[in-house]
């Protein structure tokens, strides 16, 4: 057994130095012998097991690091990591013993061979971490300084990695790599700081054109340092500000998963970027779940307020709408669109709802100019075109009628398939209306609008037909009895259409006035077939 002391105890620094001149333990005496020669064939067959079962002897420290090396080349670097692994340990006895410089350096190198096989597999805390052990042992090493600085600018420590690149560049000056890469590092700060401004421009403007701006900026950033945190919270905002909600939630997901779940940072940020998408309730969940953990933040705090009088202020909007009471909801839906200003998505909604509200008291010249806000604010919002295309529809001259068309072509194009019948029916009764538009309009001849009903109809020609009527204007001149002649004849005609629920559907379909009579009468002049 002490035949197999230096096997079952860790190496020693003798053995290290030299493993050929190791000490030898001392040999069995002649008695053991004479006592071994006397041995049974099963203790025989156990010390044959025992030889069998001794380990082979230890690796030098520069055996190991040619195994490391040798993992290195086929690419197998956690191998080789293990291997250097065992080479730095071993060196550190060999050092402990023998401190010379030439130890020290072949410590430092091996701390540099396993900082770059760290490297190669991404463990870049690990790789900078034996860059540190490295310089620790000897700061003359610019290689190691370079690599140390290019994981920092990789990983987002733009302002440590830059500092490491003007350590090598004291010690080695004219390194073409160590002045690239430290000025490219110095562009995406510079980078950065503009992706913010645009950001800051943004929240004052609503222009999506800023968050593309900004988005633009910090992917050059994130193409030197993907690992950088603060760059990928600036994009997901920028993603939010350029009308791309759904992208930047799903990148906060990807940062919650990949080991900042609790960041209070991130979960504003998700905060955020569900307030850009409309998701107010969401929204407001975010911050409460930040002031739990942070009761004095802040800007969640002042976000969660801000929001919350803005759900507050829809609902009462709401409300007042589903009452039929349109006034209260116009009022309170501006106040909630001042509250939502900077929100693009959920603003556009609040437009439209007014613009809704404005339509059913048949103010449609107001409902137009909302739908357009809305229109501006999310250009694919597809219920804000038909909205505005009804209203003009309404208002009936040419231009609006033209406008109409191009508003249910834009509704289609932005809705899909499912839509393509309903728009198709709607573009062709507008083209109908399109060609009516230049003969006598029964509508504006009474002064009612499109959708009025009978009673309004009935309440207009009367009042129109005394105003005009020939016996109030015996005493006028006789181009003001002429005047006031034909007018009356109009009244009297569009109330004789409109009163009559079938010529008033003919009309309404696009009949002409000539072909009112006729049952068969078709839109476009052409009656029914004639034998």
């Amino acid at each position: 057994q002490n035949s197999k002391l230096h096997f079952n105890n860790k190496p020693t620094a003798e053995h290290l130095l030299n493993p050929n001149q190791a000490q030898a333990m001392p040999s069995d005496s002649e008695d053991s012998k004479e006592h071994d020669m006397g041995v049974d064939s099963d203790d025989e067959e156990m010390r044959a097991e025992e030889m069998e079962a001794e380990p082979e002897p230890e690796l030098t420290p520069a055996e190991h690091k040619a195994k490391g090396n040798e993992f290195y080349k086929k690419a197998n670097y956690r191998s080789a990591i293990e291997a250097y692994t065992s080479a730095i340990e071993s060196q550190k006895i060999v050092f402990s013993a023998d401190p010379t410089d030439e130890n020290k350096s072949l410590l430092a190198s091996f701390y540099s061979n396993r900082s770059a096989a760290s490297m190669m597999i991404l463990l870049h805390k690990d790789s900078i971490d034996d860059c540190d052990e490295a310089l620790k042992l000897d700061k003359s090493l610019v290689k190691i300084h370079l690599r140390k600085a290019k994981q920092q600018i990789t990983t987002g420590l733009i302002d440590e990695g830059i500092d490491s690149y003007n350590t090598a560049l004291v010690l080695d000056p004219n390194n073409s790599t160590g002045i690239k890469e430290r000025d490219q590092a110095k562009m995406i700060l510079k980078r950065f700081q503009l992706a913010k401004e645009c950001l800051e421009k943004y929240k004052k403007n609503l222009q999506r054109i800023e968050g593309r701006q900004a988005l633009a900026q910090v992917e050059v950033c994130l193409g030197v340092s993907p690992g950088w945190k603060d760059a990928k919270l600036v994009k997901c905002l920028a993603l939010s500000a350029a009308g791309r909600g759904d992208e930047a939630y799903g990148l906060t997901g990807s940062l919650m998963r990949s080991g900042m779940m609790g960041n209070s940072e991130l979960i504003i940020v998700r905060a955020q970027c569900l307030y850009g998408m409309g998701d107010l309730d969401g929204c407001l969940k975010h911050y409460k779940q930040v002031l739990q953990g942070d009761p004095d933040n802040k800007d969640a705090r002042e976000s969660f307020k801000k929001v919350k009088a803005l759900v507050a202020k829809k609902k009462e909007a709401d409300d007042a709408y589903r009452s039929k009471n349109f006034d209260s909801a116009v009022e309170f839906y501006t106040e909630a669109i001042e509250l939502g200003k900077d929100n693009p998505a959920f603003s556009a909604k609040l437009y439209n709802n007014r613009a809704t509200s404005h339509a059913n008291q048949r103010r449609h010249s107001e409902c137009v100019k909302d739908c357009g806000a809305a229109i501006d604010l999310d250009p694919d919002y597809g219920k804000a075109y038909m909205r505005r295309a009804t209203s003009l529809m309404m208002l009936g001259e040419k231009e609006h009628i033209e406008e109409a068309i191009r508003d249910y072509e834009k509704y289609a194009s932005v809705m899909g398939e499912e839509v393509h019948r309903e728009v198709q029916g709607k573009i062709r009764s507008a083209k109908v209306q399109l060609k009516r538009a230049s003969r006598k309009d029964f509508y504006k001849i009474l002064g009612v609008p499109k959708d009025a009903n009978e009673a309004e109809i009935k309440k207009a020609y009367r009042k129109s037909a005394l105003k005009h009527h020939p016996d109030r204007h015996a005493t006028s001149s006789d181009e003001d009895k002429a005047n006031s002649a034909k007018i009356f004849r109009d009244v009297n005609a569009a109330y004789e259409v409109l009163s009559d629920p079938k010529k008033k559907e003919l009309y309404d379909s696009g009949v002409d006035e000539q072909d009112l009579d006729d049952p068969n009468a078709r839109p476009g002049g052409h009656g029914g077939m004639h034998g």
